[in-house]
């Protein structure tokens, strides 16, 4: 697994990340791959446990500085939908 940035390694998002099943393990989130839009990624968000939830743009410049922490911390990058 490829190791992050201490303070990185350490969020809570990335550790609950890690610590889910690999895709194909029985976790019924990962059973039927699709693609979703924004609502319905949102709404997954949220039921299952998400206090709040927002999206951004991966290419969006002011990220260009953290490319590399955020592939390393979600490798899979999927071609969502635009909605």
């Amino acid at each position: 697994m490829t190791r992050l940035n201490p303070r990185l390694e350490a969020h809570p998002s990335v550790r609950a990340v890690r610590a889910r099943p690999a895709a194909g393990d029985g976790d019924p989130l990962f059973a039927t791959p699709r693609v979703l839009d924004h609502a319905a990624l949102r709404d997954l968000c949220l039921r299952s446990g998400a206090d709040d939830v927002g999206f951004v743009d991966i290419d969006r410049p002011a990220l260009a500085d953290q490319i590399a922490d955020i592939t390393a911390a979600f490798p899979v990058r999927v071609p969502w939908s635009h909605s």
